[in-house]
C-alpha cells in the first residue's frame, strides 16, 4: 500500500518542479520522489497554501535522521554564491522538504539507495505570498460597492 504524501505546492512551485522533471528524464531516487510529489501534492494558489508549508524561498528548521537541527532557506537553484545555509529543490533534501508542513516527517530514498528521514521541525519564514493583496482588494472593493449602492 502506498501512503500518500501530505504535500502542498504553490502553483509556482509546482511549475518549477514540473520544469525540472521535464529537463531531466533519468530514473533515480530524485526523479521518483519528484514524480510522486507532482502527482500527489495539493496544488494551491500562493494565498491558499497552508501557513506552515515549506515553499521555495522559505526558511525551515529541520533534522535529518534524528541528527542536530539545522535551519536553511529552500531555494530553486544551486549556486556557489549562496551561503551554506541554503538547500536547493534540485537536491534530494530540498525536494524532500518542499511542500511539507511543520511537524511532519518524510522518509525518502537517497540516490545511493539508503533510507533518509527528514523531520520538518518548524517553518521560520514562508516566502511572501500575495495574501495581503487579496485582503486589500476585498477591503478596498467594499466601500466602492457600498457607495455605488447609495
Amino acid at each position: 500500500m502506498i501512503t500518500p504524501l501530505a504535500c502542498y505546492l504553490t502553483t509556482n512551485d509546482h511549475a518549477i518542479l514540473q520544469e525540472i522533471l521535464d529537463q531531466d528524464l533519468r530514473d533515480n531516487a530524485y526523479s521518483r520522489l519528484l514524480r510522486s510529489k507532482l502527482l500527489q501534492a495539493a496544488i494551491c494558489p500562493p494565498f491558499r497554501v497552508p501557513d506552515d508549508a515549506v515553499t521555495i524561498g522559505s526558511s525551515v528548521t529541520f533534522c535529518v535522521n534524528g541528527g542536530a537541527a539545522r535551519t536553511a532557506y529552500v531555494v530553486q537553484n544551486e549556486s556557489r554564491d549562496f551561503p551554506v545555509y541554503t538547500v536547493s529543490v534540485k537536491s534530494i533534501l530540498g525536494l524532500g522538504m518542499i511542500g511539507m508542513r511543520a511537524g511532519r516527517t518524510i522518509n525518502i530514498e537517497t540516490d545511493i539507495g539508503l533510507p533518509q528521514r527528514i523531520d520538518v521541525l518548524r517553518l521560520d519564514f514562508q516566502a511572501p505570498a500575495p495574501r495581503f493583496r487579496l485582503v486589500n482588494a476585498v477591503t478596498s472593493a467594499v466601500p466602492r460597492r457600498a457607495a455605488a449602492a447609495r
